[in-house]
């Protein structure tokens, strides 16, 4: 036996954690042996001051991946959100975890823009921070993910989120 690993991926303030926190809920209501990880609790909670280029994101993010493939190894359900925009975790995912689900939440740069939480964009846009992913850090976009979700305004939130849950049921 195995457990899902449900990857939601996107750039920072796509509504990853949002719409993941959410999956992660319906599931477990059904399937309690069901966890969420988050990129950012994911760095907080290991104590570590990991980088944000791109040598020092792939390293973390395949840190998060080894971990979801151990979980799921062990019939534990992952729910997943992490921006992990390459090709090497994905592929590392596919060939890893038997039972994975790659989610794309595409949302377009004015809409990051303005739900800049963090103020990472309008940092990188005036120059005063780098390594920001979809500014001045390139990033993979799925080509082959399960789901390719846009998530540009809130009523897109819920049907999202049911787009996943039915799509691992």
């Amino acid at each position: 036996m195995s457990g899902k690993l449900i990857w939601i991926t996107g750039l920072a303030g796509s509504g990853k954690t949002t719409i993941g926190k959410s999956v992660y809920k319906a599931l477990k209501k059904k399937q309690n042996n069901t966890v969420f990880i988050d990129g950012d609790t994911y760095r907080e909670i290991t104590g570590q001051t990991f980088g944000h280029d791109k040598k020092a994101r792939l390293n973390v993010a395949f840190q998060i991946a080894r971990m979801c493939k151990f979980m799921t190894g062990q019939n534990i359900n992952v729910v997943c959100s992490t921006i992990s925009l390459f090709k090497e975790i994905h592929r590392f995912n596919r060939l890893n975890t038997k039972k994975y689900y790659e989610i794309f939440i595409d949302t377009d740069l004015e809409v990051l823009i303005k739900r800049d939480q963090k103020k990472l964009y309008s940092k990188a846009i005036k120059g005063k921070i780098k390594n920001v992913v979809g500014v001045d850090m390139s990033f993979d976009k799925p080509i082959n993910c399960h789901l390719h979700l846009t998530n540009n305004s809130k009523k897109e939130i819920k049907v999202n989120i049911n787009k996943i849950i039915n799509l691992v049921k």
